[in-house]
């Protein structure tokens, strides 16, 4: 029984994320289809489809909305996997192929680069043990985690309240961030209780997925130097640990609450808005041969024929874009908040993109990119005020 919830934990926290990533690596530059990307992208991807097929169901199922969601939802992850493993072995006949290089290949790392790997590896690990040994508790378990207990318990959808545990009408406030309805869903998928997945599983997850994410972040600010992102990792890693000088701070959220959408909202969507954009200013380099010429690149002609040069263009902007108008949405799974922030700094980081690049297109990308945003803070503002009764 142990051996298939752990089973079951491993396939729905990383290999169905992992697969559902996939989808988005053909549209990056080469560079960037590694298998960490591809399980950020899966993730992001993930909460999306939790709000598109989660709200509906919030919305208009008063009963059985659990076991509704899951009829629904568990669909849309499997074909979404399996759509990116179709893609990536169609794609790997015509030479594509994932960046594993970029982990396994240790030729250029130094001696101090690898003291200071080790040095995070042991924080981390510190961390993923305080956190599975010491789970803190606060005032918000009672609702947050409640909420995901209600929906396996009572199989319904935000219609309880977790304080009393009577029926009431639907709690529009916080209907439309379903992360509990997520943890929920990985619980009932694994056969695990609720309370369990919240506060022992869920950190084990999420803290190494933080770190990841600002791995990439590390790489694309350092990207000709490895010893710099060792350096940058464990200075994360320290502040991580020692940035909890209040209650408040996304620190002391990040390693004690780290299953409440808060914090999911605070350590993921906005660090990953950062590295979204830090991805579309870059420029990589890539290299043509023969007649087969990219955009940015111009022929010359030598004694052996006609050649490519080597020049530095933006590659990938699509799939970044499309990642982008993904988490403008999926950030509302963590906190309705967070999909107003993030959609601030869309429209503040494309303006500063446009005028650098002397581009007023990056500006309707980055509107359009909002526009899954706009539509849920829409629909936040209708059931607040009272404008769309459910």
């Amino acid at each position: 029984m142990l051996v298939y919830k752990i089973v079951g934990l491993i396939f729905w926290l990383l290999i169905i994320p992992f697969c559902m990533g996939l989808l988005s690596l053909p549209l990056l530059g080469r560079r960037h289809r590694t298998p960490g990307v591809a399980l950020l992208g899966g993730y992001i991807l993930q909460f999306t489809l939790l709000e598109i097929v989660g709200i509906p169901v919030v919305l208009l199922a008063v009963y059985h909305g659990f076991s509704t969601f899951i009829k629904w939802y568990t669909p849309f992850l499997v074909v979404f996997a399996l759509a990116g493993i179709w893609v990536t072995y169609l794609k790997k006949r015509k030479g594509y192929e994932l960046n594993f290089k970029e982990y396994f290949s240790w030729k250029e790392v130094s001696w101090e680069s690898l003291v200071c790997w080790l040095l995070f590896l042991g924080i981390l690990g510190f961390q993923l043990y305080m956190a599975f040994t010491r789970a803190s508790f606060d005032g918000d378990d009672a609702y947050y985690g409640v909420q995901a207990l209600t929906a396996q318990r009572i199989d319904t959808l935000y219609r309880v309240n977790p304080y009393t545990g009577r029926s009431s009408p639907l709690d529009v406030r916080h209907a439309l961030a379903l992360f509990p309805i997520w943890e929920a869903y990985v619980g009932s998928m694994s056969g695990i209780h609720a309370t369990i997945i919240c506060h022992s599983v869920i950190p084990l997850v999420l803290i190494p997925l933080t770190y990841l994410l600002y791995y990439q972040i590390g790489r694309t600010l350092f990207k000709k130097s490895r010893g710099m992102r060792a350096m940058f990792m464990v200075l994360i890693a320290l502040w991580q640990m020692f940035g909890a000088v209040s209650i408040y701070t996304t620190e002391t959220f990040f390693l004690t609450r780290t299953w409440q959408g808060k914090s999911f909202a605070g350590n993921f969507v906005i660090p990953a808005v950062l590295w979204i954009f830090l991805c579309l200013f870059e420029k990589e380099k890539t290299r043509s041969r023969g007649l087969q010429l990219k955009e940015g690149w111009s022929i010359t002609e030598s004694g052996k024929g006609i050649l490519g040069e080597k020049k530095e263009g933006y590659q990938g902007q699509a799939g970044f874009w499309l990642l982008l108008g993904c988490l403008n949405l999926a950030g509302g799974a963590s906190s309705s908040l967070a999909i107003l922030l993030s959609c601030l700094m869309t429209a503040g980081f494309g303006l500063l993109f446009a005028l650098k690049e002397r581009q007023p297109g990056i500006l309707v990308r980055a509107a359009l990119s909002c526009v899954p945003g706009g539509i849920y803070v829409l629909l936040y503002v209708a059931l607040t005020h009272g404008l769309l009764i459910v």
